[in-house]
């Protein structure tokens, strides 16, 4: 998550042994996980496995979704799109990461990607760690600003629970669009615009 839930407690002067409120605390740092990603068109989080990704070239460039990258299991080219068959692309040879991979933008050696529509497979980690989880060789901890505006964002959807009838939903009841009833506040989206993706 952006931030965690004893972020909040602090923030809102609750006991980190009261639990009264811990169910409605971590419904809206999951709302608001959501909002920032759709908001910056990126996932924030990194996993703990790889994901695959399907991309399309026509330039020397390609963008991962996935940034900053944590590392790259295999990138490959088919124009059939039989992956298993493909071979993998060499790193440094065949294919860069620019910038340490802070954009995700991967760069061709020599030519472009090609431009067969999701001909191209990226097997990789990327994004940063999880509020209050300690970052492992090559992974990135998660940005202050990031997190602070997940508290401040959470503490005020906190402050209006009732107001948006938060304190009784779950998420299969509706939760996510109440979140999106609510605006961002100005100090969060300014720190939102800056992690949005600027595609290629």
């Amino acid at each position: 998550m952006l931030c965690t839930r004893n972020d909040i407690k602090d923030r809102k002067g609750i006991s980190a042994t009261d639990t009264d409120h811990d169910d409605v605390i971590d419904q809206i740092i999951l709302g608001f996980l959501s909002r920032a990603e759709s908001y910056t068109a990126r996932t924030l989080i990194v996993t703990a496995a790889d994901v695959t990704e399907f991309l399309t070239g026509g330039t020397e460039y390609i963008q991962l979704t996935r940034y900053p990258v944590v590392d790259i299991t295999s990138i490959k080219i088919a124009y059939d799109f039989d992956f298993d068959s493909a071979d993998a692309l060499t790193a440094n040879t065949d294919y860069r990461v620019l910038r340490g991979g802070n954009k995700g933008v991967i760069l061709r050696c020599v030519g472009i990607w090609p431009m067969a529509h999701e001909s191209i497979q990226a097997l990789y980690r990327g994004s940063y760690c999880a509020a209050g989880v300690t970052p492992s060789a090559g992974e990135v901890a998660l940005p202050d600003d990031l997190r602070e505006a997940a508290i401040i964002q959470c503490s005020f959807l906190f402050n209006r629970k009732d107001d948006i009838g938060l304190a009784g939903v779950s998420f299969a009841g509706g939760g996510f669009s109440k979140f999106e009833a609510v605006k961002l506040l100005p100090e969060v989206e300014s720190i939102l615009k800056s992690y949005r993706r600027i595609t290629l």
